[in-house]
């Protein structure tokens, strides 16, 4: 059984936060009965329509159909900003799930902040706070004897923290590389299928798998924050976003898949982080990789990361990059971490 009930509010309600409350509207029993996690959300917040906050847990199948239109909240409003209802609510995790800043890293760091300052754990799929700020927000977390888990914020669904510090715990690291930016390898893959950058751009953009800002997908942003919360978390480097070369695909051609073809080659958008003694190497940029590379086999929107490893060799898993269901999963595999260290 549980030992306690966890209230959780949600700070966005975008595609990320509806997946979530799909999957713990299907799951609630099993989640319950499997693994003592029992749940409410309490409240959610957007800029757009509003909050909603009932302490005693708001319908999830409300939620669910309140996710099918963009129109303002009508039920359980309360006059607060996203900070009050994180500050004045009762919620025990806040989950963070507004648009990615890569320059000022709000408003989630702040959102954070008030978060461990009310002793609040944080979850999120938001990239700014771990890139930017995250030997600070830890340590504030440590303070407030609060957890802060970012698993959504690198491989989508993908389990890449719970495997590096459960599954291959032991193993020393030496290098990380990997594609991390789904709408970039879609974007690859369609012109290796014969269409223009500006086609596949346009494809990509259709689909909904482009940044509000494209230059975070195509100019390699994206890829260049993940490859920075991958050394901050992951191993414990202190690396910033300056530290990180950064290139992105916006000059491969048409001429440059054709002839990585007739090669045996395919091109990619290559994230690597090396360590050498005491040095530390961290690039992304546009890499021609023969067939055989297992990075090489990664297609569409799929990413994928090899650890390179002093006792296993090399490790690469491949998983979605994108997906609200999927990503929805990842917020869901931290919240039960939240309850195990609570149930043991």
């Amino acid at each position: 059984m549980a030992k306690k009930k966890h209230l959780i509010a949600l700070i966005g309600f975008g595609t990320v936060a509806q997946g979530l409350c799909h999957i713990l509207n299907d799951k609630r029993a099993v989640l319950l009965e499997d693994h003592g996690f029992d749940f409410e959300i309490i409240g959610v917040t957007t800029r757009s329509r509003g909050t909603m906050y009932n302490p005693q847990g708001l319908s999830l199948s409300d939620l669910i159909e309140l996710a099918k239109t963009s129109a303002p909240f009508t039920e359980d409003i309360q006059e607060w900003d996203s900070n009050q209802l994180i500050e004045n609510s009762n919620a025990t995790v806040v989950v963070e799930l507004t648009h990615t800043d890569l320059v000022s890293g709000d408003p989630a760091i702040s959102h954070v902040k008030t978060a461990f300052r009310s002793g609040k754990h944080v979850i999120t799929g938001n990239k700014g706070p771990a890139a930017l700020d995250f030997l600070a927000l830890e340590q504030l977390a440590t303070q407030n004897n609060c957890q802060f888990l970012n698993e959504a914020t690198v491989l989508s669904g993908t389990p890449v923290f719970s495997l590096i510090n459960n599954t291959l715990t032991g193993n020393h690291i030496h290098q990380v590389r990997g594609i991390l930016n789904g709408t970039t390898n879609f974007i690859l893959s369609e012109m290796e299928a014969d269409a223009t950058y500006v086609q596949a751009l346009e494809v990509a953009d259709n689909m909904g798998y482009l940044e509000a800002d494209k230059a975070a997908d195509v100019e390699g942003y994206d890829a260049q924050a993940k490859l920075t919360i991958l050394a901050n978390i992951l191993l414990g480097i202190p690396l910033q976003l300056k530290d990180v070369k950064c290139q992105g695909i916006t000059n491969i051609s048409s001429e440059d898949i054709s002839a990585a073809k007739r090669e045996d080659k395919r091109w990619k958008l290559i994230a690597t982080l090396t360590i050498q003694g005491d040095q530390v190497y961290a690039e992304v940029k546009p890499e021609k990789l023969p067939i055989t590379d297992p990075l090489a086999q990664v297609n569409g929107t799929a990413n994928s990361i090899t650890f390179s490893t002093d006792l296993l060799g090399d490790i690469t898993i491949i998983g979605p990059g994108a997906g609200s269901v999927e990503t929805g999963y990842s917020i869901l595999s931290d919240l039960l971490t939240i309850n195990r260290g609570e149930s043991s």
